[in-house]
């Protein structure tokens, strides 16, 4: 008999192994568990009648909905409308659709929507840039102040809004991810000239976020030599890397593709605040 079931710790390999069929739809979720970042509450798991898992979907500030079974989907927007304070639901396309068709007279009106973010993967062998085309490494808490500035000016023009002001540890978070090590940076004659990190990464893959070349350091081709750069050295700790962009950022879109990442999905994501 079909059901849904909270995440049990005695449950994650079995989770674990339902989201790596599709690993890059997935890595976030999947990260979130494998590092026991997701409480039991947090994880929803939809098993079909023969018992098998055939959806699960991540419940905090996102929703993240995995899978395309349908009584699954329809279980999970049954949850969502319980989730009035949550900020967005994002995912494959499909299965955020489905969710917010069944909540959206319980959630907010959506402050945004992103219909369509390509989802892209990059390997070795598909990589066109080089570490030897310019000089990156990881930025440093010496630069917490100038980097997480500079990535609330990126969120406030993909999203709207000061996250400096909605989120009182916005600061902690871009602190953490810098001492984690996941935060580049590519600076020319001491000048910030693009930045990114990885915002989680699984055995099978890295996701890769924040991209961004401060507005005065735009139409150099910084990104492009500082991205390439980037990815060669993540692609010798990681098998393969993966990240989703709006359909609408022509720039961006002509930068993965230069850089020899290759479109597998894609995302939506509804945003409430």
């Amino acid at each position: 008999m079909s059901r849904l079931e909270a995440l049990a710790p005695a449950l994650v390999p079995e989770a674990l192994e339902y989201l790596a069929r599709r690993p890059y739809d997935n890595v976030y979720v999947a990260w979130l568990i494998a590092t026991q970042q997701a409480g039991r509450g947090d994880v929803a798991i939809w098993r079909d009648d023969a018992g098998e898992i055939a959806g699960l979907c991540y419940f905090g500030m996102q929703i993240v909905p995995c899978g395309e079974d349908p009584a699954a989907l329809e279980a999970f927007g049954a949850r969502a409308r319980r989730a009035s304070a949550t900020r967005m639901i994002v995912g494959p396309r499909p299965a955020v659709e489905a969710v917010y068709a069944r909540a959206r007279t319980a959630l907010p009106t959506p402050s945004g929507i992103r219909r369509s973010q390509p989802v892209y993967r990059l390997d070795r062998a598909g990589l066109t840039g080089s570490r030897a085309d310019a000089d990156v490494g990881l930025a440093t808490l010496a630069e917490l102040d100038e980097i997480a500035a500079n990535s609330a000016l990126m969120i406030a023009g993909e999203n709207g809004g000061d996250p400096r002001r909605t989120s009182a540890d916005f600061r902690g978070r871009t602190a953490r991810i810098i001492n984690a090590r996941w935060w580049w940076r590519y600076r020319i004659g001491g000048r910030l000239a693009f930045m990114c990190n990885v915002g989680s990464a699984t055995s099978a893959t890295a996701q890769v976020q924040g991209v961004w070349t401060p507005p005065p350091m735009r139409g150099a081709g910084h990104a492009s030599r500082g991205l390439g750069a980037i990815c060669d050295h993540l692609l010798d700790v990681h098998p393969t890397l993966c990240l989703y962009v709006n359909d609408f950022n022509a720039p961006a879109l002509a930068l993965y593709e230069r850089l020899g990442f290759e479109r597998v999905g894609e995302f939506s994501t509804i945003l409430f605040a």
